[in-house]
């Protein structure tokens, strides 16, 4: 299970342990590994299969002397915290440690332990370090993660333990160290293994065990003042052999462990780098969403980003579907949900449309036009079943909008618009014309009937027939659904920034001056909280309306409250907060994937101009924000696709390539590859065919000089010996020659880029 990228650009979050009071958790492609700050792992989980691959485990220091075992005191940690990296820093005796945990980066999913132990003494220390691993999460369970496993078969290897899970088909596990320890202790009982622990004295190894088996192992590490020893902790998991398995073990320890690879966003303002960071890593949750609004909030996300894990939500969506072409309701699986087939649909049509692929439009046509003929079935005003809550208001005991309600009836529209496009595609012009027609009533009766006399959307008209004009945040939400007229959505967009509504960290859901319901924390804040997914809706439509600088300014706040409030807020960093209580100045509800989803939305549909409305893949950046530079590399509009924007002088300037991907501005080319940069807080990329370009944006509040080397892709550099550097010139769109560079496997160059500026340098123009 291979890792997402982290490039050494990004910026870990530092904190002491102690000032942590919930587990830290990072996501990987389906696999959520939980780490408590005093640096145990709680549990590896697996939310594909719904199950612990491996449970607790941790690490304990003793020191022998005179043959005295001493055990040590816990330290204090320093944390240092990546979205696919936790680092422990901090001192056992006289010894420096430093362990990093991480997902293992191969075929199999795991995680591994780094341990750094440096003598900072003046004597001889003998340091002993024992392993507690509880492979099948039976002994030591965590209450958040789900069930491990029955058993297992466990046979001691002397470098590592294997094991055959007792199950059919029976997976594999792999628990080892390299070096390989002094030996290996498995114990089947919780109290015995403590008893190992508590005397540091390790029993005879032994052979194998079966059952619920507690894996203890032994280091032996001697130090003279100043030595430095690494020891290498891997726990493996592999659904099918356990000869796979142990390959991959074999494969990291003789260090040909697998590259880490996938998207990646980085940009001028460093806290919306790195927030972008945690984006990609916990929007990979929502298609393991338990609810089942929440996966397809996510779906248009994970599919610019996770085609795979879009194909998965896709797919569980097709099993879940009901006989009159509905999703179930979130709330209620026995009732159709109208938002949840609505948004199921827009993101899976988009995906299809955006391929221009017939082959794979055709293939999801029969299930969209099931769905899209449900939605047909609510009507010009897409009214659903009053009992159920049916827009994003579902925390909310009573008093949730019912009847019509624009933001519902939007997401209908803009589903049977992109169902339209695929029916389009599909060869299937009746359909699309129909799927169209409705989208366009639909979108005219939100005009007609849902605007007040002071042009706002309405909350709802209820069951009543009573309009009602409150002003919420619902005004934002609505309008981020589905553009249908300029005029309101910039009279929301407005109104959201004036002093009743604002707060530091974005809209409130409900405005102070509401005397009749105004209340920070009933349901969960949305009378009054800040709902970090509304926040970032109003923010893509700032953007929608003309008012980049502002939209880039949200997204700022909510970067700023992700990356560096967290702590302060009682929250765990990097998480997004499903909402926030500004009075209280409290964070509640844990990492929410909808906000993460957003805030890419926020980045490629606001700052890069990708609208998720076009038949086709179309760029058109915003010309002015306050983010000066974007990259995004590795993101997926129809193909493989990667795009650098550099903004000067109020104009923004282009560079981009993929297979599907167009612009009406800008410099195209065939591909892009991104750029390994040792200077923290650098990003490149590199373009090629015709010519070659190479991109550079630098993060950080400082000057950044360093050396950058990029591979020579461009035709022309067989031909020739030598070739011109050209940097660009953003005032003219002109390249000026700054240098020569050698032909070679390997080119290098040097740059200095300005705090929070670009580059943008031409290699090659054949």
């Amino acid at each position: 299970m291979a890792a997402t990228a982290e490039s050494v650009a990004s910026k870990p979050i530092g904190f002491r342990a102690s000032s942590m009071k919930r587990p830290l958790q990072l996501r990987s492609l389906g696999l959520a590994l939980t780490v408590d700050p005093d640096g145990s792992v709680r549990s590896l989980a697996s939310l594909e299969e719904h199950r612990a691959l491996f449970g607790f485990e941790q690490l304990w220091f003793y020191k022998v002397q005179a043959g005295v075992v001493v055990h040590a005191q816990r330290p204090d940690w320093d944390v240092r915290l990546s979205p696919w990296r936790v680092r422990l820093l901090g001192k056992v005796f006289d010894v420096d440690v430093v362990q990093s945990i991480e997902f293992y980066p191969g075929r199999s999913a795991g995680f591994v332990r780094r341990v750094g132990v440096k003598n900072l003494g003046q004597a001889q220390v003998k340091l002993r370090v024992f392993e507690l691993l509880d492979p099948t999460a039976a002994h030591f369970p965590d209450p958040s993660a789900p069930w491990g496993s029955l058993g297992v078969n466990a046979f001691n290897r002397q470098s590592h333990v294997a094991m055959d899970e007792v199950s059919d088909p029976p997976s594999a596990r792999v628990v080892g160290s390299y070096p390989a320890p002094s030996k290996f202790y498995l114990a089947t009982g919780r109290q015995r293994a403590q008893e190992v622990i508590s005397a540091g004295e390790l029993p005879d190894p032994t052979a194998g065990a079966s059952g619920q088996v507690l894996v203890v192992s032994g280091h032996e590490l001697d130090l003279s003042p100043g030595e430095s020893k690494e020891v290498t902790f891997v726990s493996i998991y592999n659904q099918g052999k356990l000869e796979d398995a142990l390959t991959d073990f074999g494969r990291l320890t003789i260090g040909q462990s697998a590259k880490q690879e996938g998207p990646e966003l980085a940009c001028s303002d460093q806290a919306v780098a790195d927030a972008a960071a945690w984006a990609l890593a916990s929007v990979q949750g929502g298609a393991y969403a338990a609810d089942t609004l929440d996966r397809y909030e996510s779906l248009r996300a994970l599919s610019l980003f996770y085609p795979m894990l879009a194909a998965k939500v896709t797919a569980g969506a097709k099993a879940s579907l009901r006989k009159d072409g509905s999703l179930p309701h979130s709330l209620d699986g026995s009732k159709a949900g109208l938002l949840e087939t609505a948004l199921f649909v827009r993101a899976a049509a988009l995906t299809a449309v955006a391929s221009q692929d017939k082959k794979l439009a055709k293939a999801v046509y029969p299930l969209l036009k099931k769905c899209a003929a449900f939605l047909m079935a609510s009507g010009t005003d897409a009214s659903a079943d009053p009992s159920l809550p049916q827009g994003w208001r579902r925390r909310l005991g009573s008093g949730y909008p019912t009847g019509e309600v624009p933001e519902v009836a939007l997401a209908v529209a803009a589903a049977l618009e992109a169902a339209s496009a695929t029916a389009r595609i599909s060869s299937r012009a009746d359909d699309a014309g129909k799927f169209l027609e409705r989208s366009k009533l639909v979108s005219d009766h939100v005009r007609k009937k849902l605007l007040d006399d002071r042009g706002f959307l309405s909350l709802c008209r209820d069951t009543a027939g009573r309009l009602r004009t409150d002003e919420t945040v619902d005004m934002a939400v609505a309008a981020y659904r589905h553009p249908f007229m300029e005029s309101a959505e910039q009279a929301a967009a407005h109104r959201l920034m004036e002093k009743d509504f604002d707060s530091a960290y974005g809209p409130r859901c409900v405005p102070t001056t509401n005397m009749v319901y105004f209340n920070g924390t009933y349901g969960e804040g949305q009378l009054g909280g800040v709902w970090t997914r509304a926040v970032l809706a109003h923010a893509l439509l700032c953007y929608r309306t003309g008012l980049a600088g502002m939209g880039s300014l949200s997204a700022s706040k909510v970067a700023r409250l992700v990356v560096d409030e967290q702590l302060r807020l009682g929250g765990t960093p990097g998480e997004f907060p499903l909402w926030v209580d500004p009075d209280r100045k409290e964070v509640h509800g844990g990492s929410d994937p909808v906000a993460a989803a957003r805030f890419l939305e926020v980045l490629l549909e606001g700052e890069l101009g990708l609208p998720e409305g076009a038949e086709r893949p179309v760029l058109a950046p915003a010309q002015s924000s306050t983010i000066g530079w974007l990259m995004a590399a590795g993101f997926h509009a129809g193909g493989p696709a990667s795009a650098f924007v550099g903004r000067s002088e109020g104009k923004a300037h282009l560079f981009f390539a993929g297979d599907r991907v167009e612009s009406k501005t800008g410099s195209r080319y065939a591909r892009a590859e991104r750029l390994d940069v040792t200077q923290r807080g650098v990003h490149a990329v590199t373009f090629y065919n015709p010519g070659q370009v190479i991109c550079a944006g630098n993060s950080t509040g400082s000057i950044a000089r360093f050396s950058i080397g990029f591979p020579p892709r461009a035709a022309d550099f067989t031909k020739r010996l030598s070739s011109p550097l050209e940097e660009y010139d953003p005032a003219s769109g002109s390249w000026t020659k700054v240098g020569s560079l050698r032909v070679s496997p390997a080119m290098s160059f040097d740059v200095s880029l300005p705090p929070n500026g670009w580059k943008a340098f031409r290699a090659s123009t054949g």
